[in-house]
């Protein structure tokens, strides 16, 4: 009896490796670079000029920004080829946030699907979290990265 049991339970063991490899196959496929997503990468001028990332549709991957000051500073990316900063609605904010002794701080922020942009993607930084603020950030004082395809 005990025999038997050992000889089913090696068994049963290799049934379930066997259903299980196909799917530590692809699991393995599963993740990978895109050549096609680049990185665009801005340092914020003293100034709330709109900028544009991509003039066509594309797909807004991660947004990655960081804070060397002590003000807290805001991303606002809109679905538009053009865009003037302080009007109309952002498809999406961010906020920068600073460091608790003004040494840094950001956020980095992905998805691995994307967020979809019809039109192009356009990117105002203000100091004010409200739709309609045009208050300028300091020079040189953010960074931003906008990984997008």
């Amino acid at each position: 009896v005990r025999q038997f049991f050992r000889w089913n339970m090696k068994r049963l063991f290799l049934i379930l490796a066997l259903l299980l490899l196909p799917f530590s196959a692809n699991a393995q496929q599963a993740f990978y670079a895109d050549a096609k997503v680049q990185v665009k990468s801005y340092i914020a001028a003293n100034n709330t000029t709109a900028i544009v990332i991509k003039s066509t549709g594309g797909t807004v991957y991660s947004v990655d920004a960081f804070n060397n000051g002590g003000t807290i500073a805001y991303v606002k990316l809109y679905n538009a080829t053009t865009a003037t900063c302080g009007s109309g609605t952002p498809m999406a904010r961010y906020m920068i946030p600073f460091g608790a002794t003004s040494s840094g701080g950001g956020f980095n922020v992905s998805n691995i699907n994307g967020d979809a942009y019809a039109n192009g993607v356009v990117m105002c930084i203000t100091t004010g979290i409200a739709d309609s603020d045009t208050s300028a950030p300091a020079a040189s004082t953010y960074i931003i990265n906008v990984h997008l395809r």
